[in-house]
């Protein structure tokens, strides 16, 4: 249920009793996180935004102001055209009886002050898909081509109602492409194949890419083993350049999308594309045991139209293709595959209990295998993976019915358009030596969503790791095919990781506040369904909806219940710190003890269920899933529940938009809350709703804390109403230090965020009203390379081509760090550190006073691989050093910048040397090797800061 690891792997709490969201969580394979080159890290997008910010028309502010207070105008850093222009209290046009392409494509014409796109540019526009929901709403992608070549992830997205008018406008699309793109022609034809960017995307992310042979048409060319290369286009604010587009599957859970260069091979962008999650047969609707559902019944799969009338040997369907992959190869292979069921006597299969496999099993919660007897799981082989196969086959019609429409045409998974539900049941099951699984396939499930057109992988997991006791795995010994809510939650990503969107169609749930809640809305869909179907019960009464309640035996499987509103009075809505009643926005850090995207998202959750009670399922389902089709890339939980509201504008006009901020704001999520962007695991709250009356101008100076001197190019923006682009809500610093934001709501903003090359990122609460100022002193930072920092040495492998060497340690951005090993280069697990360390030149000799440090995992390592045990050391010539700090972080210190004052050796400083000593496993010494932990692999940092004075 995770990219990162073990979905709901979590430890017995300090109670004993309620499992609790842990360390364990981080337990499986090591994998590579998200990057991308258009925005390799906030620091580097923000300096765009300031200098796009800085260049705006009086034209483009004259278009933005005239959009109003909820009018929303984010300007790519990269492009300079909009990444979204939208209004959450009305629509950009009237009603209108033209085509809702025309009526789209008539605004960016209207209007090239802010689209920017000349006649040629709009030439290079080809649609790509204009569906219809069931509100009536065009959803309309176009793709951008130059010479048969498409651009990778940039084009328009716009969004149409029923009755013509214009919703929104999106995509980030590239003016002067067919310029850019002759000029580049020459240059740009490929020196790397197809074959070779297949082998640099799989080298890339450590797997093993299978020999397979390629067919070619065109610009795309197809391997045996279901892998691709397509060429595209790559767009970054440095220019074009031609890239190979892979997807391929390298082993295990190793699936990805890249993009390739295609003069050098190297990686312009990762996507991970897992997200950690003849007749009749005997089947349950919940899990083995369930007061409701839990009694296996006859279904018939071909009646259903789920299998072909001539299925025999292979329960591969209409829309889901499922076997048991033992091995984890992602291959059906002999032994794996289940005969069809059904007899002339009668149905197939039949469930076998093993109530004396663990304390946990009962008549209320049956155990499907004995961890004890590791290859006790063939029992029920043939019972597990052909529940699997009609759980996700009826959840696939249940969603595309109305209210969700998730529909063929809105990116649904049916064999017809090639890309079915390829349904890994009890994977791994026998990958350990003694026939059981491995520590990296137990207590899991997950689920791979590639673009539309490309089959997802599905890999259902046993529970319970053999030879652990019921203490230290809570787990009932059963198989994620047997819970209905884990296998819906998990076919849940599938329909949020196709809806949330860019113009090509890649998922944009990059961020740890998207990630969040692209497992909230797992949660969400998979309980919904049961609670409407009766399997599960929802009174008035709160703590009663139980995501994973099989699975952890009537305990919780979150940290609450998702129907615990604020402040509700029951066992199963206590927060962490004791205190009553569901979660609130400002939770969102410490939800599990420490941000992470299933705790965290429980938040997000929770409050979606809160729009289910107040408008009843049906329209609460219907704006929820519009919202997904309306929501821009990546977005923060303050874009979609603007999205939500604008769903309910196109769904009723906008009547219910008062009841809707209500529910935002009593969550924390009201107008004032604020993010410094999607990557921001500390938001602030608020619980106000949308102020009314005039707006006024935000302006002031930006100025350097230690010397008073103007700092320019600075940018300037409110936190929750612009994500660190250009356009409304933000300015940038002239010559002087001075800025401006105009056409402001007074009241109290959290999160203004100022942030300027080689200066630490302030954010700072500013109460605005009229007239009102708000200067900002931002410290030098000496170690950051955009203030002239450098790293001159380092020991441990060099991980700069996974984009996580060094030099991440000092880019002045949280969202990229430094990888390195726990043990030898190789990233052998011991249970001994080799400490490592990075030596870093300063511009000048300091005097230092404090140095800020970011101890977090980072290269997409599991949060065990944060820095630990650490120590700095200052120098004047880079030869003789001394200790000036040293300490351990912990998990508390994740996430966060943590300011660290020196004890001595602070003066004449021009070389700052960081080691780190020890990751952050739980008992190292007896955790690693044979541990799953990250941590005994690989120990990261994020980020040094070195403040002082010359």
């Amino acid at each position: 249920m995770t990219a990162a690891g073990a979905d709901a792997a979590q430890t017995a709490g300090a109670e004993g009793k309620k499992p609790a969201q842990t360390e364990k969580q981080d337990a499986g394979k090591e994998r590579k996180g998200n990057y991308d080159a258009r925005t390799p890290n906030a620091r580097t997008t923000y300096a765009r935004s300031a200098k796009v910010e800085g260049k705006e028309t009086a034209a483009a502010k004259k278009f933005r102001d005239s959009l109003g207070t909820q009018g929303v105008v984010e300007v790519d850093p990269n492009t300079g055209t909009p990444a979204q222009v939208t209004k959450l209290n009305g629509f950009l046009t009237g009603k209108s009886a033209k085509k809702a392409t025309d009526v789209a494509l008539g605004y960016v014409k209207a209007h090239p002050e802010i689209f920017k796109l000349s006649d040629a540019d709009l030439g290079t526009l080809k649609l790509r898909k204009d569906y219809v929901d069931d509100l009536g709403t065009h959803h309309i992608f176009w793709t951008q081509v130059v010479d048969g070549v498409e651009v990778f992830g940039n084009g328009l997205k716009a969004n149409v109602t029923k009755t013509g008018q214009l919703i929104s406008v999106m995509g980030s699309p590239v003016s002067g492409l067919t310029t850019a793109a002759q000029s580049r022609s020459a240059a740009a034809t490929p020196k790397v194949s197809a074959e070779g960017a297949r082998s640099a995307a799989v080298k890339d992310v450590g797997g093993s890419a299978k020999s397979a042979t390629a067919s070619t048409s065109g610009v795309s060319t197809k391997f045996s083993n279901g892998d691709t290369a397509k060429q595209v286009w790559f767009h970054t604010a440095d220019g074009l350049r031609k890239g190979w587009l892979t997807y391929t599957n390298s082993g295990g859970t190793k699936i990805y999308s890249h993009v390739v260069d295609a003069q050098t091979g190297a990686t312009l962008y990762r996507k991970d594309l897992v997200s950690e999650g003849n007749g009749d047969a005997l089947v349950q609707d919940n899990y083995p045991g369930a007061p409701k559902g839990g009694t296996q019944r006859v279904e018939n799969l071909i009646y259903n139209k789920w299998l072909p009338k001539n299925a025999k040997t292979l329960l591969d369907g209409t829309s889901v293709a499922a076997w048991a992959d033992v091995n984890d190869d992602n291959q059906p292979n002999g032994g794996e595959t289940v005969k069809v069921p059904g007899t002339k006597t009668g149905a197939e299969y039949k469930l076998t209990p093993f109530q004396s496999a663990s304390s946990f099993c009962s008549t209320s919660y049956i155990c499907t295998w004995d961890p004890a007897k590791p290859d006790s799981w063939k029992t029920n082989m043939n019972q597990d993976v052909t529940n699997a196969f009609y759980l996700a086959s009826n959840f696939h019609d249940w969603l595309a019915k109305a209210p969700i429409s998730f529909t063929p045409a809105a990116g649904s998974f049916d064999a017809a358009g090639g890309d079915p539900v390829l349904l890994n049941a009890l994977d791994g099951a026998a990958t350990a030596a003694n026939g059981g699984p491995d520590a990296n396939h137990i207590d899991n499930a997950n689920m791979s969503t590639p673009p539309d057109g490309t089959p997802p992988t599905m890999q259902m997991y046993l529970w319970h790791q053999p030879g652990a006791t019921d203490e230290q795995d809570p787990w009932v010994p059963s198989s994620g095919a047997n819970d209905a809510s884990i296998l819906y939650h998990e076919y849940t990503h599938g329909l949020s990781n196709r809806l949330v969107v860019d113009a090509t169609g890649n998922s944009t749930l990059n961020s740890i506040q998207a990630g969040s809640m692209g497992e909230a809305w797992s949660d969400f869909y998979a309980m919904d369904y049961l609670v409407s179907h009766g399997l599960e019960k929802d009174t008035t009464a709160a703590g009663e909806v139980l995501e994973g309640k099989y699975v952890s035996h009537g305990e919780l499987f979150r940290t609450q219940a998702i129907d615990c509103r604020v402040k509700a009075v029951s066992p199963n809505c206590v927060q962490p710190d004791g205190s009553k009643g569901g979660y609130t926005y400002a939770d969102f850090p410490t939800i599990g003890g420490t941000p992470e995207v299933h705790a965290s998202g429980e938040v997000w959750a929770q409050t979606l269920w809160d729009l289910r009670e107040r408008f009843g399922r049906s329209y609460a389902m219907s704006i929820i899933t519009r919202a997904m089709e309306l929501s821009p890339n990546d977005p923060t939980m303050l874009d979609m529940r603007n999205a939500v509201v604008q769903a309910d504008l196109v769904a009723s006009g906008g009547k219910n938009a008062d009841v809707i901020w209500t529910v935002f704001a009593n969550r924390g999520m009201g107008w004032y809350a604020g993010v410094v962007d999607g990557g921001d695991a500390f938001p602030a709250e608020d619980f106000h709703k949308p102020p009314t009356g005039a707006t006024t101008t935000l302006s002031g100076t930006v100025t350097d804390k230690d010397t008073g001197a103007p700092v320019a190019g600075a940018l300037v923006y409110v936190g929750g109403h612009s994500s660190g682009y250009a356009g409304d809500y933000a300015g940038t610093t002239d010559a002087a230090g001075n800025y401006s934001i105009s056409n402001v709501a007074p009241g109290t903003y959290p999160k203004i965020v100022v942030s300027a090359p080689g200066y630490e990122l302030i954010v700072q609460s500013v109460k605005v009203s009229a007239g009102s100022k708000a200067n900002f002193a931002p410290r030098r930072n000496w170690a950051a390379a955009s203030g002239g920092g450098s790293v001159v040495d380092f020991n441990g492998p060099d991980f700069s081509s996974f984009n996580c060497g060094p030099g991440g340690a000092i880019d002045n951005a949280q969202g990229t760090g430094w990888g390195s090993t726990t043990g030898d280069d190789n990233g052998t697990p011991t249970n001994q550190m080799v400490p490592k360390y990075v030596d870093i030149k300063l511009p000048a000799s300091v005097t230092v006073s404090a140095f800020n440090v970011d101890p977090s995992n980072t290269c997409g390592d599991p949060g065990s691989a944060s820095t630990g045990q650490y120590r700095i050391q200052t120098s004047a010539d880079g030869t003789t050093w001394a200790t000036a700090a040293e300490g351990t972080f912990d998990a508390t210190n994740r996430g966060k910048y943590n300011l660290v004052t020196p004890t001595g050796n602070t003066t004449g400083v021009q070389y700052v040397r960081f080691w780190m000593l020890s990751p952050q496993v739980p008992d190292f010494q007896n955790n690693c090797p044979a541990g799953a932990f990250g941590g005994c692999q690989f120990t990261d940092m994020t980020e040094l800061q070195v403040f002082g004075t010359k």
